[in-house]
């Protein structure tokens, strides 16, 4: 009896021992479980608060995102405007071209025109031209060096010898009578191969062949077999055929 009675003494004690041990067991168990289910609490909440500040990110890259996109298109914009400007310039600058090439072709043709309104001046001064025939041609290269159209008839000269057709006068004479300078020019009808008869008060003195003619005057050579006397000037000379 005894025996059996410390039997179950002995089997109390362990298993009073074992509940110990594991009640110690589930008591630290718990308490690490605690410490775990603590540090997952803080990991959620960090990430918790890093899912936030993400999110907070992700709302200020969309917003970015948005205002590149409204950059993009206003820079898209003003470089379709730039651009078409830019083909506006090229265009004005084609038609800046044109106009300096047209300037430029004018200017050579004025430079001709007076080049050679120089030459016939020259040509009329060597000649013994009248003062007035000099005047005429000095106005047409003052006009040319203006840019405006030589005049082919002076309307003043035309004016003044209207009323005398085929009657010119005598301006100068040349060497030994050789030839006359009339103020018989194109523009009252003069042509070449055209003969005059010169004429002192009632006599006729000679008779004259136009072999030059200019605007308002002409060169006429005397015919020797017809020359009669000395010409002079201010001889009158009429036209025959």
């Amino acid at each position: 009896m005894s025996r059996l009675s410390l039997l179950l003494c002995v089997v109390a004690l362990l298993g009073s021992t074992l509940l110990a041990v594991l009640f110690f067991r589930e008591a630290n168990a718990k308490k690490l479980l605690e410490v775990e289910l603590a540090g997952t609490t803080a990991r959620a909440t960090r990430l918790a608060s890093d899912l936030a500040t993400a999110n907070e990110q992700n709302s200020a890259l969309k917003a970015g995102l948005t205002a590149a996109t409204t950059e993009l298109a206003a820079t898209k914009e003003k470089l379709s405007s730039t651009e078409l400007r830019a083909a506006v310039l090229d265009h004005d600058l084609a038609q800046a071209k044109d106009q300096l090439s047209v300037y430029e072709q004018t200017t050579r043709a004025m430079a001709g025109e007076v080049a050679s309104l120089k030459a016939e001046l020259a040509d009329t001064r060597a000649t013994f031209a009248p003062p007035e025939a000099v005047a005429e041609l000095e106005r047409q290269l003052a006009n040319a060096r203006h840019g405006a159209a030589a005049p082919t008839a002076a309307g003043a000269s035309t004016a003044v010898f209207a009323s005398r057709p085929g009657r010119a006068t005598v301006l100068n004479v040349g060497p030994s009578s050789a030839f006359v300078v009339l103020d018989y020019g194109s523009a009252r009808g003069a042509q070449l191969g055209q003969l005059l008869a010169v004429s002192q008060g009632t006599e006729i003195v000679a008779q004259v062949l136009i072999s030059d003619v200019r605007t308002n005057f002409s060169i006429a050579q005397v015919q020797p077999d017809t020359l009669h006397g000395a010409l002079q000037k201010g001889d009158l000379a009429v036209l025959i055929r």
